[in-house]
C-alpha cells in the first residue's frame, strides 16, 4: 500500500443474517478502523436469496434466464437488497461524524449465489462466479463511488475467484509483524471457513469447506433458530466419530465427485455443494450427539487443512467471522491444535505433524482488528486497492495466471446497467 485513502466495505455472507460495513482509514502499512455498523437482513430478503439459490443450483448458476423469468422475483429480491445495502452505509457514514464527501470510495462484494472454479469444475464445465448487486444503484443511493464485481477478474484469468482474504491479511500482518507476531495464521469462520499464512514475505490462502453452514442448517430446519447460539445444544451433546468420518467422507465432495477437503490448494468450494448427510438428519440420533458433531466437523477440517501449510504450525492464530462466537467450536479447534483431542486413526499422524501446544488462538479484535468487521474490511482494502491499480490476487493465492487487480468502479449518475458478476455464467460467450 503506497498511499492514504478512506474507504468503506460492505459484505454479507453466506448466513444471510446482516449487512456489515466498516469505514477504515488505510494510511501506507496503518490500518485504522473508525467505525463500524451492521443491520440485520430482514427475513424476506435472506429467504428470497436462500429460494434464488437453490434454483441456480438446480440450473447450473444460469442467471440470465432466471432473471428474465417473473416468478424467480429476481429484481424484487435484488433492489430490496442493494437499498438495504445503501441504508446500512448512509447509517454508517451518519454514525462516523465525516462528511461524505470524505469517504474515497466504498467496496461493495454483492451477495455470492453460485461458484464453479476450476478446481471444482467438471471435465467440459466452463467455471464461472455470481455475485448479485448492482454497484451502480449503491453508488446512485450513497452519493460515492463504488466498486464491485471483485471476483470476475481472478476467474477470468484463471483463478479460483476465492479467498480473497490473503492479500488483506498480508497488509495486516506486515503492522503485526512489528510487534514480534509472525508468522501468523489467519482464521475466518463465516458459513464457508477460510485460512490465510502469512510468513517470511510469502502469503498463502485457502477454503476450509464448511463451517457454520451444516450447523447452521440443522438448527434452522429441526428448531427453527439461526443457529446453535452459544453452544447450547452442542455443549449438551456427544460427538460420534462413525458419523464424523463419513461427513469427512462425502459431506464436502466436488462436482467431480472428489473429497474437496483432500484437494491441495489454491481452492475454493460453494455451499451449494456441500451436502446435509441422511445420516446428519436421522432422529434416531439425538439432537444434541448430531449437532455436536457438525461443530466439531467444523473445527475438524480447520485444523486438518493445516496439513497443506507451507511452513511449520505458526504461533499466532487471529480469529475472526461469527462461528467463532461458538465456544464449543473455538474450544474443539484449540484442543485439536494443541494436540489435546481424540482424532480418526487415519489421520493421526497427520494431527501429531501439524499441533503446536504453545499456538496462541485469540480473536483478532485482540491484536487490534475487529472480527465483526474483518470480511466487510478486506472489500475496504480492495476498491482502494483497485483505485492504485494494485493486484488483490496473485497465483499462491487463488490460482490465477499472473497478479490481478480486481473490480469495477462506477461513480454516481454513469449507467451502468450490471446488476451480476461479469463471469457468470455464460461470460466466455458474451
Amino acid at each position: 500500500m503506497t498511499s492514504a485513502y478512506t474507504s468503506i466495505g460492505v459484505m454479507t455472507g453466506n448466513s444471510l443474517d446482516a449487512v456489515d460495513a466498516v469505514l477504515t482509514r488505510f494510511e501506507n502499512e496503518k490500518i485504522t478502523d473508525i467505525c463500524g455498523h451492521t443491520v440485520a437482513m430482514p427475513e424476506e430478503i435472506s429467504d428470497g436469496f436462500r429460494r434464488l439459490k437453490k434454483t441456480l443450483a438446480q440450473n447450473n448458476g444460469d442467471i440470465k434466464s432466471i432473471a428474465a423469468a417473473p416468478e424467480a422475483r429476481f429484481r424484487e429480491i435484488h433492489d430490496a437488497y442493494v437499498s438495504l445495502v445503501a441504508r446500512t452505509v448512509n447509517e454508517l457514514i451518519d454514525k462516523s461524524g465525516l462528511a461524505p464527501n470524505e469517504i474515497d470510495i466504498i467496496g461493495f462484494h454483492g451477495q455470492t449465489c453460485y461458484h464453479l472454479p476450476p478446481s471444482v469444475a467438471a471435465t467440459g464445465q466452463q467455471p464461472c462466479t455470481l455475485q448479485i448487486g448492482s454497484g451502480q444503484m449503491l453508488a446512485d443511493m450513497t452519493g460515492r463511488p463504488v466498486a464491485f464485481d471483485f471476483r470476475s477478474d481472478d476467474l477470468m484469468n484463471g483463478g479460483e475467484a476465492a479467498p480473497l482474504a490473503p492479500v488483506h491479511n498480508r497488509h495486516l500482518a506486515e503492522s503485526l509483524k512489528q510487534r514480534g507476531i509472525y508468522p501468523v495464521v489467519f482464521c475466518n469462520g463465516g458459513n464457508t471457513g477460510n485460512i490465510t499464512i502469512a510468513y517470511q514475505k510469502h502469503v498463502v490462502g485457502w477454503d476450509t469447506g464448511p463451517f457454520n453452514h451444516l450447523v447452521d442448517t440443522l438448527t434452522r430446519t429441526e428448531k427453527n433458530e439461526a443457529c446453535d447460539f452459544d453452544g447450547n445444544y452442542g455443549r449438551r451433546g456427544k460427538i460420534s466419530f462413525s458419523l464424523l468420518k463419513e461427513l469427512f467422507e462425502q459431506a464436502v465432495c466436488t462436482q467431480k465427485g472428489e473429497n474437496f477437503l483432500l484437494k491441495n490448494p489454491p481452492k475454493s468450494s460453494d455451499p451449494a455443494w456441500y451436502k446435509i448427510l441422511p445420516s446428519l438428519r436421522d432422529a434416531k440420533r439425538p439432537f444434541e450427539d448430531r449437532i455436536r458433531t457438525a461443530e466439531f466437523f467444523s473445527a475438524y477440517i480447520f485444523a486438518y487443512t493445516l496439513r497443506f501449510s507451507p511452513i511449520k504450525t505458526p504461533d499466532y492464530f487471529l480469529l475472526f467471522g461469527g462461528g467463532w462466537n461458538n465456544p464449543v467450536i473455538t474450544g474443539d479447534f484449540q484442543k485439536l491444535l494443541r494436540g489435546q483431542s481424540e482424532v480418526l486413526p487415519e489421520h493421526f499422524e497427520i494431527f501429531e505433524k501439524i499441533k503446536n501446544p504453545r499456538a496462541k488462538i485469540e480473536w483478532a479484535d485482540n491484536y487490534g482488528y475487529s472480527g465483526r468487521y474483518m470480511e466487510a474490511r478486506i472489500f475496504a482494502d480492495m476498491a482502494g486497492c483497485l483505485l492504485n491499480r494494485e493486484p488483490f490476487s496473485f497465483p499462491k493465492t487463488t490460482g490465477c495466471r499472473t497478479p490481478t487487480v480486481g473490480g469495477i468502479l462506477v461513480r454516481p449518475g454513469e449507467g451502468n446497467r450490471q446488476l451480476w458478476s461479469r463471469a457468470a455464467k455464460g461470460w466466455q460467450t458474451a
